[in-house]
Formats: structure tokens, sequence, C-alpha cells
């Protein structure tokens, strides 16, 4: 009886609608939204609380960074033992978060809000067929453009060698399984290119990678983020939880670099 008579009113509706979401039951969103949203806060603190982040008393939150005009990941300031970690952004995969939460890429924005899916409200027409992808030497098996890493020397050193840190899924998607691998010569002015593998559905990999480069004197890297290396060649398995305690290892400040899906990106060592 209290229901019916709280919906023949418009506070009772609204008092209605309050009680709803509280008790953990959220109203259906509008059509025209097309898709469905997500919590990109418990994303972000998902994907970035490990390591030294584990005992942030802080939540980690989506926050709308008005520099690159996107969500990203805001990661509030860590005081510990003799360590300041100030606050600061990482970034926020669209694909990757709607991947996770509602099992699809397909992504689109209503103003600031992020939609999981295809948007059927705004689709007027049929969409275009993308055109078919060229022959790759890289190691992934779908069908879509593979998403390329392009280093280059720009800097006036003859030579230097430069690693790599990329999120490895694997076959079966291991979570949190940063992969550190090196080294690649790059002569003045030469570029190396380096594809990474699609996903298991056939998408082109969608995430951030952390570059380092080495010469007889000089080391590139501003403290990004850091990764355990070899004197040698080397291809470390989580190298985030690395000891890095052996002779010929030691910890390498890198440079963060976002990589654009299915495209070419390209990094020069200045």
């Amino acid at each position: 009886m209290i229901v019916p008579f709280l919906r023949r009113t418009a506070p009772g509706a609204l008092m209605f609608s309050i009680c709803l979401g509280m008790s953990g039951i959220l109203l259906p969103e509008p059509a025209k939204a097309g898709g469905s949203s997500i919590n990109l806060s418990n994303f972000c603190d998902g994907k970035y609380r490990n390591g030294l982040l584990k005992g942030l008393r802080a939540k980690i939150r989506a926050k709308w960074d008005p520099k690159r005009k996107k969500w990203g990941c805001y990661i509030p300031q860590k005081v510990g033992f003799n360590i300041i970690t100030p606050a600061h952004f990482k970034p926020l995969g669209y694909a990757e978060a709607c991947r996770k939460f509602r099992g699809t890429s397909q992504y689109h924005l209503h103003g600031r809000t992020l939609h999981c899916g295809r948007d059927v409200a705004r689709r007027t027409e049929a969409p275009r067929q993308p055109p078919a992808a060229p022959p790759s030497t890289g190691y992934g098996r779908g069908k879509a453009e593979y998403t390329a890493l392009r280093m280059c020397n720009r800097s006036r050193t003859d030579t230097i060698y430069a690693a790599w840190v990329w999120h490895d899924w694997g076959e079966r998607k291991r979570p949190k399984n940063w992969r550190a691998q090196g080294w690649v010569r790059l002569a003045r002015g030469q570029c190396k290119r380096i594809e990474f593998p699609h996903y298991r559905n056939g998408d082109p990999y969608e995430d951030t990678v952390y570059l380092h480069a080495t010469s007889d004197n000089i080391n590139w890297g501003k403290g990004d983020y850091a990764f355990c290396i070899n004197r040698s060649d080397f291809d470390h398995l989580n190298a985030d939880r690395m000891a890095c305690t052996k002779r010929d290892e030691r910890l390498a400040e890198t440079f963060e670099f976002n990589l654009s899906p299915g495209a070419e990106n390209t990094f020069n060592f200045n």
C-alpha cells in the first residue's frame, strides 16, 4: 500500500528512487545514453593498487585530466619511510576498462560520461567496414591493425641501446604481468619498430609502455617507473616485482609513454 501511494506523488517518487539507490538497486539508464556506464574509480583502484601503492590509504580515483582532455587515474600523494610519492595521473584505458567490467572493447562518450558498447542512439547509418590489415611480422593473431612502437635515436650520441616494459597479458591474460625486454641497438638517426600482440579477441594492444635507453656515459629516463635491467640482453617477466639484487642487474628509470591502439607510435630519445 505504501509503495503505490509514494509513486502517485512527486515527493513520493523522489523518496522511492532514493530508497532504491540506497538499497543497491540502480534504476535503468535512459535509452538515449546507449550502452552502459561503469565505475571508473573502481577500475583505477584495481589497476594501480600494487607494489608500493598497496598500503595507500586514500582510494585511487578517476579524474578528468584537463591537459589531456580525457579521464585519468589520479594517484594521491603517499608518504612513507624516507619515501614521498607525489600526486600524479596514470593512464586510464577506456577499452581496457570496458573489457574488464562489460566484456567489450567498444566504448563511446556522452559528454564526459564513458559508456561501454555501441552508441545505438547516435548511429544513423551502417558502420563502415575497416580496410583489410596488411601482412605483419608481429606475433599477434588478430585481423586488426597492429599496435607498434617506433623508437628513434635523435640524440647526439652515436649509439644507444633501448629497453621497454609492457603489460604482457599472455595466452591466459595473466593479471598485472609487466614484462621488461632489451636491448635494441639504435645508431644516431636510426629507428627500430616493435609490434605488440593482439588481445585474444583480435583487438589491437592498448596500454602504457615504459622506455629506457643507455650509452657508455648517458642514461635516458626520468623516474616515471623503475624496473630491473641486465647489462646483457634480457627478458624479465613480473618485472615490477623483481628484487634486482644480482651482480649484473640494476634499476633503471624510464619514460612513461601511452600507446594508441592499432597505430604506429613514435618515441624519440633526444
